[in-house]
């Protein structure tokens, strides 16, 4: 299950950052006077209240958080001439909010900022967006939501294997040329991203029948918005990528051939699946689930 792109807000369509959660207060903003979200934002976060909940926040959520350029924010706030920006907050160290530029630009922040924010802009958009944010959350960080985003980070963790294990072979040779997507400089460097690209493209065709690549121009505007394979993944299929990345590295060093590797972790990926499915039912809803995304 993927994060919700939108919650509505007193009828207006409020986006959500579908990586982080984060909601942007722009568009809040802007629901409460049409075209006022830019403005909105600036003067909250100017505010000298606005500073210290943020340092609070971030000390709490933020381990790596120091909070020593926030005493020059602090100094600052409530003089006519202060300024602060989501840019220099995240120079700062802050992590609980975030600035995004061009046609899906805003300014998004954590929840908690969220509902500060909307406490501040209007006591009817802070009680909605209280309430909306309840359901919210339990749609994000409901039993479901949170395995996924465990299984996504493992799962991107677990391409370590796949690119540790080619890092240590010895190649004697360059592989047939794929200059598009090497980089320049190293030959060994060359060949093993080119290595660990083939190997990743094996692993997406064993699982969902199609390269990154392939995905990317079948879907542009997803891409375009930093997506990839594993935001659009079901639960069942991010557990069996995590059990595929494993075995492909023992692939790896027994020293397979990509037909090979290919060959055998289909086979695997198509045993799991009525393994993770424990049921009927489950196995019925994934089967609906894959037929609906369309690959």
């Amino acid at each position: 299950m993927s994060l919700p792109t939108t919650v509505t807000i007193q009828g207006s369509e409020i986006r959500v950052d579908r990586s982080t959660g984060y909601v942007c207060i722009t568009d809040i903003g802007n629901a409460k006077d049409a075209g006022g979200g830019k403005e909105f934002v600036s003067n909250w976060l100017r505010n000298a209240n606005t500073v210290g909940f943020f340092e609070a926040w971030e000390r709490k959520h933020n381990p790596s958080f120091k909070g020593v350029e926030f005493d020059a924010f602090k100094r600052r706030a409530g003089l006519n001439s202060f300024r602060l920006s989501a840019g220099e907050l995240i120079e700062a160290g802050a992590t609980g909010i975030i600035a995004k530029r061009g046609r899906y630009g805003g300014t998004y922040c954590a929840i908690g900022l969220t509902i500060n924010f909307t406490n501040w802009l209007d006591p009817v958009f802070y009680v909605e967006t209280v309430d909306n944010f309840l359901e919210l959350s339990n749609r994000i960080h409901g039993k479901d939501a949170i395995y996924q985003r465990f299984a996504r980070e493992l799962a991107a963790e677990n391409y370590g294997l796949v690119t540790q294990a080619n890092a240590k072979r010895k190649i004697p040779r360059m592989p047939h040329s794929m200059a598009s997507t090497n980089l320049t400089g190293d030959k060994k460097v060359l060949v093993q991203r080119h290595l660990n690209q083939v190997d990743a493209d094996i692993i997406n065709l064993a699982i969902w029948g199609v390269t990154a690549a392939q995905w990317r121009q079948q879907f542009p505007e997803a891409a375009g918005k930093g997506q990839n394979l594993r935001d659009h993944a079901h639960p069942i299929e991010l557990k069996i990528l995590v059990a595929i990345q494993v075995l492909m590295r023992h692939l790896q060093e027994d020293g397979y051939t990509a037909e090979e590797k290919l060959d055998r972790l289909k086979n695997k990926a198509g045993e799991l699946v009525p393994f993770y499915c424990k049921t009927p039912e489950d196995l019925a809803s994934y089967k609906a689930f894959r037929e609906e995304r369309g690959w």
